[in-house]
C-alpha cells in the first residue's frame, strides 16, 4: 500500500477576516485622533479638548474643542460687541432716511449741458479747406542759384592736381648725395697712437728725471741700492709710473673714439643736407601746385558764398510766403484747440455735478452701511502641530500570507509524493515478466 495523501490546508472565512481588520482600523483611528488632540496655550488664548456625550455603540468617545480668550482680549471683545449693538441701533434709525432718499427719482434735470462738437466740426472743415489750397513756390520769387561758377573753379583745381601727379611720376633717388659714412678702425687707431705718442713724449723724460732724483734721495738718506726699503720705494714709484701711462692710454682711446664720432657725424650731416636739398627740389613743384590749387579753392569758396547768398534770399522769401500761409492755419488750429478745451470743460462740469448729486444721494446709504460695519476681534492663531500618524496593522494581509504559505507547503509535499509514486511504478514495470517479480514486490517499501 502507498503513503497517505497529505491534507489540504483549511480555508478561512473572508467575512471574519474583514471584520477583524475593520476593528483594528477603528482602534488605530481612535488612538491616532487622541494622540493629535493637543492642548495649546498662547498669550492671547487657549485651545483645549474634553470628552463630550456618551460613547457610541462601538465604544468610541467623542471630544469637543474649546477656545478661551485671555481676560484682556475677552474685555476687548465685549467692548466691541457693545459698540456694534449701539451702532446697529443708530443704523436702524437711519433706515427711514435711506428709504426717503431712494424713493426720490434721480434725474439729470437742472444739470449743466455737455459740450457741443458742432462749432469744432466747422472749424476743422475750414482748416482742411485751407490746407488743400494750391501753393506755388515760384510766384514772385528770386531765381534759384546755380553751381556753374563753382564747377569751373573746381575743374581748374582738378587740373592743377593732375599736373602735380605727373611731376611725382618721374624717378627719384639719392644717388647724387654723398655716401653714408662708415666706421674706420685704422683711422681710429692712428688717432689713438698719435695722441698716446704725444703723452709718452712728455712722460718719458719726466719719469727718468724723477727716478734719478728718487735714487739720489734714497742714497743720501743712507738706504743702499738693493735693500728692502730701496726696493719698496722703487716699486711704489713704478706703480705710479704705470698708472700715469695707463691714464694717458685711456685718454688716447677716448679721444680716438670721439674723433671718429665727430668725423662720422660730419659725414652723416653732409649726406642729410644733400638729401634735404633734393627733397626740397622734389617737393617744390608740388608746393607751387598746392598754392595754385589754394587760389582755385578761394575762387571756389567765393562762388560758393555767392551761391549760398542767393539761396538764403530765396529761402527767406519762401519762408515769408509760408508764414503768410501758415498764420491763418495756425489761428484756425488755435481756435480748434480752444473749442476742444471748452468742450472738455463743459463735459467735466456736467460730470462733476452728476458726481456730486450721486454722492449726496448715496451718502445716507453709505453712512448706514458704515454704522452697520465694525471690526471684530479675531480668534487667537495657534501654531501648526505635526500630526502623529499610526499605521494600522494589515491583519487581512497577514492572514492571506499565512494561507499562501500553507498552500505552498501542501503543494510541495504533494509534488514529492507524486514523484515517489512514479519511481515505484517504473521499478514495477521493469520487474514484470521475471521469476523474481514476486520477490521483488515484497522488498518494495509499502508492499507485503
Amino acid at each position: 500500500m502507498g503513503k497517505k495523501t497529505p491534507d489540504a490546508p483549511p480555508g478561512f472565512n473572508p467575512t471574519q477576516v474583514a471584520a477583524a481588520q475593520g476593528a483594528i482600523n477603528r482602534e488605530t483611528a481612535v488612538a491616532q485622533t487622541q494622540l493629535n488632540q493637543l492642548d495649546e496655550f498662547t498669550p492671547y488664548g487657549t485651545s483645549t479638548y474634553a470628552p463630550t456625550g456618551d460613547p457610541t455603540p462601538q465604544g468610541i468617545q467623542r471630544y469637543k474643542r474649546t477656545f478661551t480668550l485671555d481676560p484682556e482680549q475677552q474685555a476687548i471683545l465685549d467692548q466691541q460687541n457693545r459698540v456694534s449693538r449701539e451702532l446697529s441701533t443708530v443704523a436702524g434709525d437711519q433706515v427711514g432716511r435711506v428709504g426717503e432718499t431712494l424713493a426720490t427719482p434721480f434725474t439729470y434735470e437742472g444739470m449743466p449741458a455737455g459740450g457741443s462738437a458742432a462749432n469744432l466740426g466747422q472749424t476743422v472743415s475750414n482748416l482742411t479747406a485751407m490746407s488743400a489750397s494750391p501753393y506755388d513756390l515760384q510766384a514772385g520769387k528770386s531765381p534759384a542759384p546755380t553751381a556753374q561758377g563753382i564747377g569751373a573753379a573746381a575743374d581748374a583745381g582738378t587740373q592743377a592736381a593732375i599736373t602735380a601727379a605727373e611731376h611725382y611720376s618721374t624717378p627719384f633717388d639719392y644717388s647724387s648725395a654723398p655716401a653714408a659714412p662708415e666706421a674706420d678702425a685704422a683711422a681710429r687707431q692712428q688717432v689713438i697712437d698719435s695722441l698716446y705718442g704725444q703723452s709718452q713724449s712728455r712722460l718719458d723724460p719726466r719719469f727718468e728725471s724723477e727716478q734719478r732724483a728718487l735714487a739720489n734721495q734714497l742714497a743720501n738718506s743712507g738706504i743702499p741700492r738693493g735693500s728692502e726699503a730701496f726696493s719698496s720705494a722703487m716699486r711704489d714709484f713704478n706703480l705710479g709710473k704705470t698708472d700715469a701711462y695707463q691714464t694717458a692710454q685711456n685718454a688716447a682711446i677716448q679721444a680716438g673714439g670721439a674723433e671718429q664720432s665727430r668725423l662720422f657725424g660730419l659725414g652723416t650731416q653732409a649726406r642729410q643736407n644733400a638729401i634735404a636739398e633734393q627733397n626740397y627740389l622734389r617737393a617744390l613743384p608740388a608746393a607751387e601746385q598746392a598754392q595754385l590749387m589754394g587760389m582755385y579753392g578761394q575762387e571756389q569758396a567765393l562762388r560758393q558764398g555767392q551761391f549760398d547768398a542767393m539761396g538764403s534770399v530765396r529761402d527767406r522769401e519762401i519762408s515769408e510766403q509760408l508764414r503768410q500761409r501758415q498764420i491763418p492755419m495756425q489761428e484756425m488750429q488755435n481756435l480748434a484747440q480752444a473749442q476742444t478745451g471748452l468742450f472738455g470743460l463743459r463735459d467735466r462740469e456736467r460730470g462733476r455735478t452728476i458726481q456730486e448729486q450721486a454722492y449726496l444721494r448715496n451718502l445716507p446709504l453709505n453712512e448706514t452701511a458704515a454704522l452697520m460695519s465694525g471690526t471684530q476681534i479675531q480668534n487667537p492663531t495657534f501654531g501648526a502641530v505635526a500630526p502623529t500618524a499610526i499605521a494600522a496593522t494589515d491583519y487581512s494581509g497577514l492572514v492571506g500570507d499565512s494561507y499562501a504559505n500553507q498552500v505552498n507547503a501542501y503543494n510541495a509535499q504533494l509534488q514529492r509524493q507524486n514523484a515517489a509514486t512514479g519511481a515505484y511504478a517504473d521499478l514495477g514495470g521493469a520487474l514484470i515478466g521475471t521469476d523474481a517479480f514476486g520477490q521483488g514486490l515484497s522488498k518494495i517499501p509499502g508492499f507485503s
